[in-house]
């Protein structure tokens, strides 16, 4: 028998999922479910599970995904005995089979210090359209803005060693963005991650996630979403004092310096404290943001200069649009590598 903790959380769990358990505790000691808030309807279920020795923590109230497993870290921290060898988080909707999270127990224990992720393949007929797209969107999005290159951003499926839960417990998210937050933490704290290959299955085409599509997709993607709009807020304060130098007669490229130095110091200080979260040296930061505003507002102005010569008939403050949005992910990607960087 393994070690390894199963963590279910579950929130208006299919019948199916007491066959699973039972399953499962044919290979493994211990197996932690966490009610999250089901209502009475889907007690019978837990009960069973309860009857079965699974371990039950029960939520009064609904409070998503994220909550739960911070509910099973939580409880694993107060009880080692029945977590130190890491612990393996399965989703509740049937969607992983107990042969493949034998196959993560094992990879955790030929590599017990780093996160082992069940990674499913996502060009089989029975992947429904909205996760093929989803983890497709995501793969990329977060291979480019957060450097974490993954295969399955989105799986529930993780062996977590021991060693990682303290930072699982303080990952942000209360939702479905807790398990990609978890992804940038695992990086910011330079634990490797290994991939197992798993079938990809889902019931009834998926119909018992509880997965919205808009809401949650907002969540997950926050770190891009508040980084765009402090940088429109920013290119806003930018372009508006850019037109005003320059109606008052300023040449393009001091016209640049100066809308820089207005909107730098607003969007230092909205990526710091709001988007990135950096907690190194402040100083140390803003020259490094200071060196990059000179860097990224010399190619601005030298670009919408030389644009400018070879299409007289455009105006210089609409070439500055495209240029600035090339600009936009040089500069975030310059931000979150060198300079807001954080072990925390």
């Amino acid at each position: 028998m393994k070690k390894e903790l199963i963590v279910i959380p579950a929130y208006q769990p299919l019948e199916s999922l007491v066959p699973l358990t039972e399953e499962i505790f044919k290979y493994f000691e211990n197996v932690l479910v966490i009610d999250d808030g089901g209502r009475a309807e889907y007690a019978h279920i837990f009960k069973k599970l309860d009857e079965m020795g699974a371990i039950i923590v029960t939520h009064a109230i609904n409070q998503g995904k994220g909550r739960a497993l911070k509910s099973a870290v939580n409880y694993c921290l107060l009880h080692p005995e029945i977590a130190k060898a890491g612990i393996i988080t399965v989703d509740a909707d049937g969607q992983h089979r107990p042969a493949d999270i034998v196959r993560i127990a094992e990879c955790m224990e030929a590599h017990p210090d780093d996160v082992v992720l069940g990674c499913r393949k996502f060009d089989t007929d029975n992947v429904p359209w909205k996760s093929r797209m989803g983890n497709g969107i995501s793969r990329k999005v977060y291979k480019w803005a957060c450097g974490i290159n993954v295969s399955d951003t989105q799986t529930g499926l993780r062996g977590l060693p021991y060693s990682f839960l303290e930072i699982a417990a303080k990952c942000d998210g209360e939702k479905y963005e807790y398990e990609t937050n978890m992804l940038l933490d695992i990086k910011n704290n330079g634990i490797g991650i290994q991939e197992v290959t798993i079938e990809t299955v889902y019931e009834n085409n998926n119909e018992s996630s509880h997965f919205n599509p808009v809401r949650d997709s907002i969540r997950i993607y926050s770190i891009i979403i508040k980084y765009s709009f402090a940088s429109l807020f920013s290119a806003l304060i930018d372009y508006i004092v850019f037109i005003i130098a320059g109606a008052c007669g300023a040449p393009i490229m001091l016209a640049t310096y100066i809308a820089r130095a207005c909107s730098c110091l607003v969007n230092f200080t909205l990526n710091k404290n709001i988007v990135f979260k950096g907690e190194g040296n402040t100083g140390k930061q803003l020259i490094k943001y200071l060196a990059l505003v000179v860097v990224s507002g010399t190619i601005s102005g030298w670009a919408v200069t030389n644009l400018a010569r070879l299409l007289p008939m455009v105006a210089p403050v609409i070439i500055k649009i495209p240029v600035e949005t090339i600009l936009y992910l040089f500069n975030y990607t310059i931000q979150r590598v060198f300079i807001f960087k954080s072990k925390e």
